[in-house]
């Protein structure tokens, strides 16, 4: 499976909470190396979202 089908089936099938645990369980460095807006953009939200997804954590 290409990464272009991986990365549309990751925004269409799991809820933004499950592609960001699943992004922690798989890349746990990435909050020290990347802004948060960056990964937010990345997993397909707005920062405000991924600010109430961490919170949940």
């Amino acid at each position: 499976m290409s990464l272009v089908i991986k990365r549309f089936d990751s925004l269409h099938v799991y809820s933004a909470k499950e592609r960001y645990d699943l992004l922690i369980k798989q890349k746990p460095e990435i909050l020290q190396r990347v802004s948060l807006g960056v990964i937010a953009s990345f997993l397909g939200v707005t920062q405000e979202t991924l600010s109430r997804i961490r919170a949940q954590n």
